[in-house]
């Protein structure tokens, strides 16, 4: 039978108690304990305590609506207190990497437009990871890889028309494509649903009617704006004092002006709302307000909202 000393053990505990109050890191990797220094990589070979970001479009092999895709995700989480962060993004064909860009960091939504027309009818991958400066430098864990194929070469090409104009916070307004007069009908229903997943609490208060917050849709607009700048609040019967609660717009025009145009598509994107159980819809309502007599128009910001940051993601 061994006998151990009181001291060694009681050296063994104190010791072991210095290690839990230790202060956490928020550059070493999970999976690492004790280090001292920042480049002490995971087994993924990151070395920063986020998790990876989530990918939400172009993924599962969509093909993509234009050759300058609109890369979306969202955000990473620190596994031990909030930082701001930058991403670092790799597009690739089935061969090599064909584009890399570090961007900003946009509040919960990610989106980058690509600064590249890509090849058409081809297969491309895409990944995020985030990343934060040094020195020395450190970065999160990859996504794994989406693809998405992209768009099929038209029959004929025609110069774009005018894009028109554009406002604060957003994304350029998309230009017209060959032949169009309008811009067709969008789905953006993945970003409604990424931002209903990240604040459900601000989807169930969102009934301003009974005292709820207008936080839920301003970041649902705020998101859309940062993929393409055509999206606004819609102005309810065309009043631009009266914005609908649960209903974005979209400026599909060419040369009017966005602010105040009753060219728009209306879409809402909450069911069941002022309910007890609300949830992401995009039920295209342009045709029913049409025939109903009334209209909508296109507005940003919201009266009553001050915005003060300029910076999307781009």
């Amino acid at each position: 039978m061994k006998f151990f000393r009181l001291g060694s053990c009681l050296a063994l505990l104190m010791a072991a108690a210095a290690c839990t109050q230790a202060p956490q890191s928020v550059t070493a990797p999970s999976g690492v304990t004790g280090s001292s220094t920042a480049a002490t990589s995971a087994a993924d070979g990151s070395t920063l305590k986020v998790t990876a970001p989530a990918l939400v479009s172009p993924v599962d092999g969509v093909r993509a609506e234009d050759r300058r895709p609109t890369l979306i995700w969202v955000n990473s989480t620190g596994k031990y207190g909030s930082i701001g962060v930058a991403y670092d993004l790799e597009l690739s064909t089935p061969t090599e990497v064909v584009y890399s860009r570090t961007v900003g960091e946009s509040p919960d939504i990610g989106a980058h437009l690509v600064d590249l027309e890509l090849q058409y009818d081809t297969v491309y991958s895409w990944r995020v990871r985030a990343h934060l400066g040094g020195p020395p430098d450190t970065f999160g864990p990859w996504t794994s890889w989406a693809t998405f194929l992209s768009p099929s070469r038209p029959v004929s090409v025609a110069p774009p028309a005018g894009s028109g104009g554009s406002s604060s916070c957003a994304a350029p307004l998309s230009p017209m494509g060959p032949g169009e007069t309008r811009k067709p009908r969008p789905n953006h229903s993945a970003i409604a649903r990424a931002v209903a997943s990240q604040f459900p609490g601000l989807l169930r208060n969102s009934c301003q009617e009974h005292g709820g917050s207008w936080e839920y849709m301003d970041r649902t607009v705020d998101a859309l704006r940062a993929v393409d700048g055509r999206y606004g609040y819609n102005a309810k019967r065309g009043n631009m004092n009266d914005p609908s609660v649960d209903v974005v717009s979209y400026f599909y025009g060419n040369h009017l002006e966005f602010q105040g145009s009753p060219q728009v598509y209306i879409f809402d994107i909450i069911g069941g709302h002022c309910g007890s159980d609300p949830f992401v819809v995009w039920t295209d309502v342009t045709d029913i307000t049409f025939q109903s007599g009334t209209l909508g128009r296109t507005m940003y910001p919201r009266p009553g909202r001050n915005v003060t940051s300029t910076v999307c993601g781009q």
